[in-house]
């Protein structure tokens, strides 16, 4: 009987135990299923809307953009001169020092070369010259008393040491092959182109600027096309710069410009004095070279400027990104995000200015991986 008894009250054990773990697992499947269901909901009401604070936006304002269009290039002299020397002889000490760095204003002496002994044959040159014309005035008198006069005021100014003034004009053909028979002519400008490369033995600078290098010293023997040196201008510049083929159409020659330096402060203002007719084959542009002045240039430095080619009415700039293949952007309206078809206008480096956006617009830059148009945009609570 005890057997009995412990054998029924175990099978009623087992029993309670099967009903309550029913009961549980009933329970948690249908807490499941309530947890998935809500959480279906959400995504699907989550996948229909896009919180605000994600969203980056820019508020559209219209207004005219002028296309600006970079000008660059380095400053190089106007001038700049290889002095060669052109007679022999040794250097002298003259009042400007031939030295790198030295500044010389226009027509200075730069350099001179011992002409003494030139010079001296010059004279006797002349010598014989006045000669030659004292011993045929008694002939010009006798034969050509009406222009004698004016042969002997001639031989009456001769100086010498200073040039020859030009011959008295001849009063017949008579006259002139007399003068020409004796040689008057031939000597006359064979002196004077002995005067000419006198000349040459002082070197004066053809313009204001500076020694950039000296080749000779004080002292030193030159011979005829030795190089003596380098010589830019100090005061006048050039800039030549590449410009697009389509931007030289907006520029003309005696067009100004504002450059600037990012070294220095200061700005300068260039003249557009040539245009080159040949493109660059490396660059594709073409060479415009603008004329500059200033007490601050400096030959080799690199200046920037812009110059406005053409104007846009009403138009906005936005990002390329923002831009789809379908020429349209995404923007926010009334808190739903649409697509509208815009219109680019001119292509930047990193931009675009576009028409067809309106001031009530708020154009939206995120970059999304599936479709958005049509979804709505909550506020963040």
């Amino acid at each position: 009987m005890k057997y009995l008894k412990f054998a029924t009250l175990g099978l009623l054990g087992i029993a309670l135990s099967i009903t309550l773990i029913s009961y549980v697992t009933k329970s948690e499947s249908k807490a499941s299923a309530a947890s998935s269901e809500s959480n279906k909901t959400e995504s699907t009401s989550s996948s229909n809307t896009v919180r605000l604070s994600t969203l980056e936006l820019i508020p559209v304002e219209n207004r005219e953009k002028t296309i600006q269009v970079p000008v660059s290039g380095r400053v190089v002299p106007k001038n700049q001169t290889q002095l060669l020397a052109e007679v022999q002889g040794r250097i002298l000490p003259a009042s400007c020092k031939f030295k790198a760095g030295q500044h010389f204003k226009r027509g200075e002496v730069l350099l001179y070369v011992d002409s003494r002994e030139f010079a001296l044959n010059l004279e006797a040159q002349k010598s014989a010259f006045l000669n030659i014309l004292t011993g045929i005035m008694p002939d010009l008198k006798a034969d050509y008393p009406n222009n004698y006069q004016q042969w002997l005021t001639y031989v009456q100014a001769y100086d010498s040491g200073q040039p020859l003034q030009p011959l008295p004009e001849t009063s017949s053909e008579g006259e002139k092959y007399f003068i020409t028979s004796n040689q008057v002519y031939n000597t006359f400008y064979s002196i004077k182109a002995q005067e000419e490369r006198l000349n040459k033995y002082t070197i004066r600078a053809p313009y204001a600027g500076l020694v950039t290098d000296a080749m000779v010293d004080i002292g030193g023997m030159v011979s005829p096309g030795q190089l003596l040196g380098t010589l830019i201008s100090s005061s006048d510049y050039e800039l030549e710069a590449g410009v697009t083929l389509e931007a030289t159409t907006n520029l003309s020659v005696g067009d100004k410009l504002t450059f600037q330096s990012n070294e220095i402060a200061g700005t300068w203002i260039g003249e557009v004095v040539r245009i080159n007719d040949i493109v660059d084959p490396q660059t594709q542009n073409i060479p415009v070279f603008f004329q500059m002045q200033g007490p601050s240039l400096k030959s080799g430095m690199y200046l920037e400027g812009t110059f406005a080619t053409r104007s846009y009415e009403d138009v906005f700039v936005i990002p390329q990104a923002a831009l789809s293949r379908d020429e349209s952007v995404l923007i926010l309206e009334e808190n739903v995000i649409v697509r509208k078809a815009i219109t680019p206008v001119e292509y930047l480096r990193d931009s675009i200015i576009v028409q067809g956006l309106t001031e009530s617009d708020q154009l939206i830059l995120n970059q999304f991986g599936t479709p958005v148009e049509g979804k709505k945009v909550y506020q963040d609570n």
